[in-house]
């Protein structure tokens, strides 16, 4: 029997377009996991995860907790700080008002983290307030949380006692179910009481094992192996052969569930694997052998495991829901006449379980058609890493014991059924479908129609510029900017300013640098009367405090004067410039990521533009004359090329929208020399010239990328060739420059793209 399994198994995995298949599964899911893990303005980086957790690894519970709390004092007291300085720049009464509440309410937090505030050394493991809040707050939380586990327990204990004492008569106006639950909550949790805790991050652990993504693309590839199968030796009409003796009915079918077991186990083993890995790298995944419950999403698990246990459990509920989903195909497929009956029946149970999963509350009595689906199962953390009981003719029966019930009665279903069907069974070949007499296909007189169709319909390139176009566009209209207070002081200045220079503006602007004079003649006479013993420090720092404040805002107004003084020396307009830095790639890196994109775009799309032909051998018959081949080569290069071209400006449509929301951008026809990042520029060109001009430059790049995939396309004469070599070449560098190695950047095409050589 194992042998024939192996067979089987073999029959599968030795494809290699199904090879390729999981690869594109792993790599999709390796992009897709990194790409939903970008930073945005608020949200840190994986790295800033990485660097505190190895900061943190060698210490101590109790250097931990000193440490987390030191943490969350600072970033608290800067805040602080932050929110003082904004009221007291409001430069009113109510802003003077609220601010002096504030400072009285908190005597000493002011004076305390003012000098931190100022030098800017809060920002540890990120380069910005707001995401260093973020960071250190939901560190915070997870470790108050874990670091109250043994009262959690106690509150446990402590319900069920309370229950206990409540009289006979109350009790029989109780609800049966609750008190029940109530009572199995207290002994389940009774054997936790020497669970050791040793806190540590949980992120790295959440993002490898709580991928929705990565639970989609397992099931997508269970129905490929299902698909080859069951359904290639159909349309072969094998099954006919392999029902000749009775005994090869049995063990030829029990052969393939078991090669379907075999690959759902490796599946999810690699799949999990990847993600273990990327997390590794990028945000550390702590201690494994530490219990689950020190990862504070899993402090409720009523389970005394660790880890490394909670890992591979989780592997093998996941492999278990696999196969018993991919038996259930097995049957469909079977028993159907169709080949795509399997694939259709596996996407309507998976949006069923989707709906079920998503719309049903957990307070409802439908409660366990949620969790008892194939998505509800695939929630591993949700089994071992929390605790539900679910009311079954009121009484409480555990989610993990319904749910591996469920699934064991669903796997011998899905067996039987198979077996069942494939003994009796009578439709063991497949039928073609036919098109309707209506709709009739027209061959293509037109030789660019003809290629167009053969890349984008027949090597279903349309497929992977359309995914490429969402994920784009999702990139650039979900990017949200939350304007700085400095930002916004230099927002409503310039907005004021903007358009031609005029002695009203001039005058604004010499009040505004009146302003910050006087503040800086305060201070100095506070300095002065703090060297001459006139007063002591504590009492400078709160006379300074006003004035500090007003000076904050000065690196913003030093933007301002750089622009005021060109326009004085040399004419021209004022511009509010903010929207453009970011549109240009100025402020962030974003066309470092629009790039990468695309390139990866224009790679998978059309690296077998030219090698698909030399994989079929027309040549022999397309390129008999000269002119013959280089026509169809031609026309592949122009599709490559528009579509290209068409894909450079998504970024530039999505991009735009978000940026304008939070930063306006006016004058168009302002001379690009207004912009001080753009002031070298020898040419004189308005601002939206230069931006179509930018467009049009990226444009040039990206269709660059396509015709040099073709290119390599046509040098190895082979896909796989062609694909790993174009993103060797093409991605790579890209790649490598977004973790950091920037002398790797200049041999790709982000120097020009970015528009950094202009």
């Amino acid at each position: 029997m194992m042998r024939l399994s192996l067979f089987e198994l073999s029959k599968i995995w030795r494809k290699k377009s199904f090879i390729l298949s999981v690869c594109i599964l792993l790599a999709i899911n390796l992009f897709l996991l990194w790409y939903t893990n970008l930073p945005d303005a608020e949200t840190p980086s994986l790295s800033a995860y990485k660097a505190i957790e190895d900061d943190i690894s060698l210490m101590t519970e109790g250097e931990k907790t000193e440490y987390i709390s030191g943490l969350k004092n600072k970033i608290d007291g800067v805040l602080f700080v932050q929110e003082i300085r904004n009221l007291q720049a409001m430069g009113n009464e109510m802003g003077t008002v609220i601010a002096q509440q504030k400072l009285d309410a908190n005597p000493g937090v002011f004076e305390q983290y003012n000098g931190l505030y100022q030098s800017g050394a809060y920002l540890l493991y990120t380069d910005d307030l707001m995401k260093e809040s973020t960071l250190i707050n939901e560190l915070f939380e997870e470790h108050s949380k874990v670091s109250q586990y043994n009262a959690y327990l106690q509150s446990v204990q402590n319900t069920k006692n309370s229950l206990s004492g409540i009289s006979i008569f109350q009790k029989e106006t109780t609800d049966f179910f609750s008190d029940c639950n109530i009572e199995k909550s207290a002994a389940d949790y009774k054997k936790l009481d020497k669970v050791q805790i040793r806190w540590q991050p949980s992120k790295g652990i959440v993002l490898a094992l709580e991928s929705s993504i990565t639970d989609v693309l397992l099931f997508l590839g269970i129905m490929l192996f299902v698909g080859g199968l069951i359904t290639e030796e159909k349309e072969k009409r094998l099954l006919y052969i392999t029902r000749a003796t009775k005994r090869g009915m049995s063990a030829y079918l029990f052969g393939k569930l078991s090669a379907l077991l075999i690959h759902t186990v490796t599946l999810s083993l690699v799949m999990i694997s990847s993600n273990m890995l990327f997390a590794a790298f990028t945000t550390r995944i702590g201690d494994l052998t530490a219990s689950i419950q020190s990862l504070a999403p899993y402090m409720e698990s009523s389970l005394s495991i660790s880890v490394i246990e909670y890992i591979l459990l989780s592997i093998l509920t996941k492999a278990a829901v696999l196969f018993c989903f991919g038996t259930i195909l097995s049957a469909v497929a079977i028993i159907s006449t169709k080949s795509f009956m399997p694939y259709f029946t596996g996407m309507i149970l998976l949006a069923i379980s989707s709906i079920l999963y998503i719309t049903i509350p957990t307070y409802s009595n439908l409660c366990p058609l949620k969790y008892l689906n194939f998505i509800g199962a695939m929630e591993a953390e949700e089994l071992y890493g929390a605790y539900l009981n679910l009311n079954i003719n009121e009484i409480p029966v555990s989610r993990l014991t319904l749910t591996w019930t469920t699934l064991v009665l669903l796997i011998s279903t899905g067996v039987v059924l198979c077996l069942l069907i494939y003994l009796r069974g009578n439709h063991l070949e497949l039928k073609k479908l036919r098109i309707s007499k209506f709709i009739r296909f027209h061959s293509h007189g037109n030789l660019l129609r003809h290629e167009a169709y053969k890349l984008l319909i027949t090597n279903r390139a349309v497929l992977i510029l359309l995914c490429f176009a969402i994920l784009i566009g999702y990139y650039g209209i979900s990017q949200e900017y939350h304007p700085s207070v400095s930002e916004q002081y230099y927002q409503k200045m310039m907005l004021q300013l903007e358009g031609e220079f005029t002695e009203q503006k001039e005058q604004l602007i010499l009040a505004e640098q009146s302003r910050f004079n006087e503040a800086i003649r305060k201070i100095s006479q506070i300095d002065a009367m703090v060297s001459n013993g006139e007063i002591d420090d504590l009492t400078a720092d709160s006379m300074k405090t006003q004035w500090e404040s007003v000076l904050s805002f000065y690196p913003s107004f030093e933007r301002i004067a750089l622009q005021y003084d060109r326009v004085k020396q040399y004419g021209g307009e004022f511009i509010y410039d903010t929207g453009y830095l970011y549109l240009l790639g100025k402020q962030d890196n974003s066309l470092l990521i629009c790039a990468l994109l695309l390139s990866a775009c224009m790679v998978l799309s059309f690296h077998n533009s030219i090698s698909v032909e030399h994989s079929k051998n027309s040549w022999f018959l397309l390129g008999t004359t000269a002119a013959g081949r280089k026509k169809i080569i031609v026309r592949k290069v122009f599709v490559c090329l528009f579509c290209a071209a068409m894909m450079s400006v998504v970024p530039w449509i999505f991009r735009s929208i978000a940026i304008s929301k939070a930063f306006p951008m006016n004058s168009l026809t302002v001379p690009i020399q207004s912009i001080p990042a753009f002031e070298n520029i020898q040419i004189c060109m308005s601002v939206i010239v230069f931006i179509v001009l930018a467009v049009f430059l990226q444009m040039l790049l990206i269709m660059g990328v396509a015709l040099a995939t073709t290119v390599i396309s046509g040098w190895r004469k082979n896909d796989m060739q062609s694909l790993f070599f174009g993103i060797l070449i093409l991605v790579i560098p890209l790649v490598l420059k977004l973790m950091g190695f920037d002398l790797v950047g200049w041999i790709s095409i982000y120097p020009l793209y970015s528009l950094e050589m202009l």
